[in-house]
């Protein structure tokens, strides 16, 4: 009878255990070409220059190292880190700070080792075409990977 309890149980799971899986969730998909260290930079509308340099890791997490050159010759620093993957064909990035929803763009080689993006939604809100576009080059191949480590 135990036996036969067992068999019922494992049938069960079996039959209905299919349907569960999808509403697990699954890891992020990535595009392995935006893998490495690019660099960009990005000039604002009152001339401030934004350059930056991001490691994107085959782990899906990422850091940003920027600079700000203001119109005056002042200049200021900061890091980021966070996530990255890719949804829907969009690039997702999502920082580690306090953000709830990540910052989403379009994305297309433009050439070899260059990628050019153009802002799709930040805040969760849809952006103006082309209201913030810019390209990176790769600069270095991907740094090694972390295997086994959750993003």
């Amino acid at each position: 009878m135990i036996a036969r309890t067992y068999l019922c149980l494992l049938l069960l799971l079996n039959l209905f255990g299919c349907g569960i899986l999808p509403g697990l969730p699954q890891r992020p998909s990535l595009d392995i070409k935006l893998v490495g260290v690019w660099q960009g930079e990005y000039r604002e509308q009152g001339g401030t220059l934004k350059s930056w340099t991001q490691t994107r890791n085959p782990d899906g997490t990422y850091s940003i190292d920027f600079s700000f050159q203001e119109p005056n010759g002042a200049i200021s620093s900061f890091t980021e880190a966070g996530r990255w993957w890719i949804d829907g064909g969009l690039f997702h990035e999502l920082t580690s700070s306090d953000t709830i929803h990540p910052d989403k763009y379009r994305y297309t080689f433009v050439q070899t080792g260059c990628v050019r993006f153009e802002l799709a939604e930040s805040e969760g809100y849809a952006e103006v075409a082309d209201s913030y576009t810019f390209s990176e080059c790769l600069v270095a191949d991907s740094p090694p990977a972390l295997f086994g480590e959750t993003i």
